[in-house]
């Protein structure tokens, strides 16, 4: 690679915030909005809970979103259902695609839909929970014990052995955590020689709520209880002073920096030139399909250059472009991925310009994307498990919209808006078509909405 001439190979990248929950069926789906009522439209769409093989399949597909745009590695933190087999089979599914990850958990014990009087009694502007809609009220069901939690994933994270997927230990947010919850997590994380995930300080309510509860930003509240060090991966961090900053810096915490989700929310624009001065491991990520949107990176890199007048990078000494891919990937690189990373690169079909990786759409000419060498792209489809006796692999070619899908039309089945309609597929047999088999029709595909 050279910065002077043209680009014929590139790092692997690093996407290090995500969510493979929020999956494929909740891209494009969500407008932007300051993040409170993003999160409450988001919970209004979440009719059950994902199965475990759903939570499978939208771990795969977004591997495979990440692969096709040369993400090599990333970091995903798992919200919903917490069992052992949810979170086995989101890692199950990256380590089919030969994908390095880390799979955090995400422990909760405070409400984060709605700052409610009985959780959060310090901060003024909490409203009591009789005064919420019942509809609100419905949402917000209560959270397992904490011990419960707890010893959930340190049986999970123990039990899970595998060369280049990890299970690592995860908190939600510090506004929806208890002392109690932090201090435990904190304790388990040394125990386990575990590192540690966590959203932190996102909008400006947030700051707000963690002033009026605890008298403290949630950056110093982390590092009064421990929870801030070397191991520590910290997302989106937008809402901080100074010392905030140095509070970071001196704990030598990675920093997963989302600027197309933190726009998209309304979050605000991450100092990131005052994090890169202070010594930070900047990271990019692109944060869930939900809010993000897209999983590519390169979009990613030219926000970040893009916005260099604004987040601070204009004032270093460097190319803004060089400074972002760097976050991409050797920055990506340090987050206790196993195996050597040097082997993992992006292979283009024609040359890029010396800065298309920023300005360019690189993505459109992969070529290959390699995992320690081996062509993982092009691997990909032999994850597909050949058809058993009696059964038939079907390539779906059409989706017809049934009684069903029209009862939503008409009001008749409730379910928040839009939809993505047709759970009845019809498609022809992929391999080799069997005598007499014709076509095959698959009924009620799952999770479709």
């Amino acid at each position: 690679m050279s910065s002077t001439g043209p680009i014929e190979l590139l790092p692997g990248l690093v996407n290090a915030h995500l969510h493979s929950p929020y999956g494929p069926y909740s891209r494009g789906v969500t407008r932007s909005r300051p993040f409170e009522i993003w999160m409450g439209d988001i919970m209004a769409r979440e009719d059950r809970p994902l199965m475990v093989e759903e939570v499978e399949a939208c771990a795969l597909v977004t591997g495979l979103e990440n692969l096709s745009v040369g993400n090599t590695a990333l970091m995903d933190q798992h919200f919903g259902i917490q069992s052992q087999e949810h979170m086995v089979a989101a890692a199950r599914a990256y380590e089919a695609l030969g994908l390095r990850a880390w799979i955090f958990f995400s422990l909760s014990d405070l409400p984060y839909l709605c700052y409610t009087r009985e959780a959060f009694p310090n901060y003024p502007k909490a409203i009591p929970t009789a005064d919420l809609p019942e509809e609100l009220q419905a949402m917000m069901q209560p959270f397992p014990l904490i011990d419960d939690q707890l010893n959930n994933a340190a049986n999970v994270i123990r039990g899970w052995h595998a060369k280049k997927v990890k299970i690592g230990l995860g908190l939600s947010n510090p506004v929806w955590c208890s002392d109690e919850l932090l201090r435990a997590a904190a304790a388990l994380a040394r125990e386990l020689d575990a590192p540690l995930a966590i959203h932190l300080e996102e909008p400006p309510v947030q700051r707000e709520v963690s002033f009026g509860q605890w008298g403290m930003s949630g950056v110093e509240r982390l590092a009064r209880l421990g929870l801030l060090s070397e191991r520590t991966l910290a997302a989106h961090v937008v809402q901080l002073d100074d010392a905030d900053v140095q509070r970071l810096a001196h704990h030598r915490v990675s920093v997963s920096h989302n600027p197309i989700s933190n726009l998209k929310l309304q979050n605000g624009i991450t100092p990131v030139g005052k994090m890169v001065a202070a010594g930070f491991n900047v990271c990019l990520g692109s944060d869930g399909q939900a809010s993000g949107d897209s999983q590519n990176l390169f979009t990613v890199i030219k926000f970040v250059a893009a916005l260099a007048e604004f987040n601070g990078l204009r004032e270093l000494n460097g190319i803004v472009e060089e400074m972002a891919l760097h976050m991409a990937t050797e920055n990506g690189r340090r987050l206790w991925f196993e195996g050597d990373l040097s082997q993992d690169y992006i292979e283009f079909s024609e040359p890029l310009g010396p800065y298309g990786y920023a300005w360019d759409e690189p993505a459109a000419y992969i070529a290959e994307v390699y995992v320690d060498r081996i062509p993982r792209v092009a691997r990909a489809q032999e994850i597909v498990e050949p058809p058993r006796v009696g059964e038939v692999l079907v390539k779906v070619a059409a989706a017809g919209v049934c009684h069903s899908d029209w009862h939503l039309v008409t009001g008749a089945t409730k379910h928040a808006m839009p939809v993505v309609a047709g759970h009845e597929g019809a498609g022809g047999n992929s391999g080799e078509r069997e005598r007499g088999s014709g076509n095959a029709v698959p009924a009620l595909l799952t999770k479709v909405f």
